[in-house]
């Protein structure tokens, strides 16, 4: 069950300020895309919030790094204007691109965190790739076909982690 479970549950993961990831020891951010930083059904805009929020990340050390599932033109397009790296073609729930990433990288464990919407795929590849882990609910309440399937099966793993770890609440901020 472990491996269902986030560290931390935040509403929207931009109303985390970079300073709350520096007080963490966070320099690098591993974040899901669709539903996560960007509705995954609406077509791709400069969004004003995430690319201040990535500047405030960058101006205090902190790294934005985009991991998908997409492929890269796809994740390219979604992130036009944002100066990130990508990690496309992730494989999540797998945690290899995860692992090379942080290898190839030279990575301590301890300064990486990995965001997502989804439990079977974001927190559990966060979670086998041995990192912490931020569950956000997804910014549109609709899902692609192929999503509605792990909300499915997600319900019931969220049911038990409110009953195995009391403490996991929703938060807005990672100091509360």
């Amino acid at each position: 069950m472990g491996l269902f479970k986030p560290t931390v549950m935040i509403e929207q993961i931009m109303q985390v300020n970079a300073q709350e990831f520096v007080d963490q020891g966070i320099k690098v951010i591993l974040s899901d895309l669709d539903n996560t930083l960007v509705p995954w059904n609406q077509k791709y805009r400069r969004d004003q919030r995430l690319i201040k929020w990535n500047q405030e990340l960058k101006a205090q050390g902190v790294k934005l790094v985009i991991v998908s599932n997409n492929n890269r033109a796809r994740v390219l397009k979604a992130v036009q204007g944002l100066d990130v790296e990508v990690v496309d073609r992730a494989l999540k729930p797998l945690p290899f691109a995860i692992k090379k990433y942080l290898s190839e990288q030279h990575l301590a464990k301890k300064d990486v965190i990995m965001v997502g919407d989804q439990l079977m795929t974001d927190i559990l590849a966060g979670n086998l790739a041995g990192l912490a882990t931020i569950l956000v609910r997804p910014l549109v309440a609709t899902d692609a076909k192929k999503t509605r399937i792990n909300r499915f099966f997600e319900r019931p793993l969220m049911w038990l982690n409110s009953r195995l770890y009391r403490q996991l609440k929703w938060r807005q901020h990672l100091n509360e």
